[in-house]
């Protein structure tokens, strides 16, 4: 790997956060075109070797070093924070796929238990809430988009979340279920 790809690598890894390309053409002294031809050829190379980490192009031009997704059932709990039970990411996905939902209206559908979804999404701030009335009106932030590689428009992101996070909650059901039977 030469210099500049190797930079890049160190920067993406040790950010913890979507890098902007113009950030990383800044960091190496490149123009941005040039940046992105290395950033794909990093991609490819962390592609080919079949590890764990895999290098994301994000909408607005923004690069991130993440997991893999279809690894995080099996490493989840040692992700600082913790793992989102499968029950609150099935509130995460309702909230995502009904965006604006009114916190009211989730209650009703998915029960009482909502309210301690709601607080640990706030917290992991996956979702944001805005006052309206004696309820509040939910929607997902851009750190969601973000975290599970989804744009960050609402249409778009509703269209890949129906393929994508299915794959992810039948692998977190999976996990959860293995785990119940070991104990039992």
């Amino acid at each position: 790997m030469d210099e500049d790809m190797v930079t890049l690598e160190a920067a993406l890894y040790v950010s913890g956060r979507a890098l902007t390309l113009e950030e990383l053409s800044d960091l190496i002294g490149k123009s941005q075109s040039s940046t992105q031809k290395i950033l794909d050829n990093l991609g490819f190379e962390y592609n080919q070797r079949e590890g764990a980490l895999e290098v994301v192009a994000l909408p607005r031009d923004r690069y991130a070093m993440q997991l893999k997704p279809e690894l995080t059932p099996r490493v989840g709990k040692l992700i600082p924070g913790g793992l989102l039970s499968f029950a609150t990411l099935q509130t995460l996905v309702f909230i995502a796929l009904k965006q604006p939902i009114m916190q009211s209206e989730l209650v009703a559908q998915r029960g009482t238990h909502c309210y301690d979804h709601v607080k640990e999404l706030i917290e992991k701030k996956f979702i944001d809430t805005v006052p309206e009335g004696r309820s509040k009106l939910l929607t997902t932030t851009p750190l969601f988009a973000d975290y599970f590689g989804l744009d960050s428009d609402r249409v778009k992101l509703k269209a890949q979340l129906k393929f994508k996070m299915k794959k992810i909650l039948d692998d977190q059901r999976e996990s959860e279920e293995s785990i119940a039977q070991e104990v039992l």
